[in-house]
């Protein structure tokens, strides 16, 4: 039976940061993140509100998860893909109230 060292992997990397992955963010955040920006991210996207957001995705024919993912921004205006990221918590800071 593999042994699992607490506040790692289990190969004795830290949770907190995976190699490779920005400080403060585990590799699912940083995929989650880079599947959200390859659907809503584009020239001239950004400003945009959550309406604009959900029709880009529909548009570039996002799946699913992605539309629900958008819907569930609050209806306020993005300056950029970082300020989408920080608002589902997928930044590696803390979440919009």
């Amino acid at each position: 039976m593999e042994q699992r060292i607490p506040g790692t992997d289990g190969a004795g990397h830290d949770e907190a940061h995976e190699p490779g992955s920005p400080e403060g963010m585990s590799s699912g955040e940083v995929e989650s993140r880079s599947e959200l920006a390859k659907w809503i991210s584009g020239t001239h996207v950004f400003p945009a509100d959550r309406a604009t957001l959900l029709e880009r995705a529909r548009s570039e024919g996002a799946p699913d998860g992605v539309l629900a993912v958008v819907r569930s921004l609050p209806d306020r205006t993005f300056d950029n893909m970082e300020d989408v990221a920080a608002e589902l918590g997928l930044s590696g800071g803390e979440q919009h109230a």
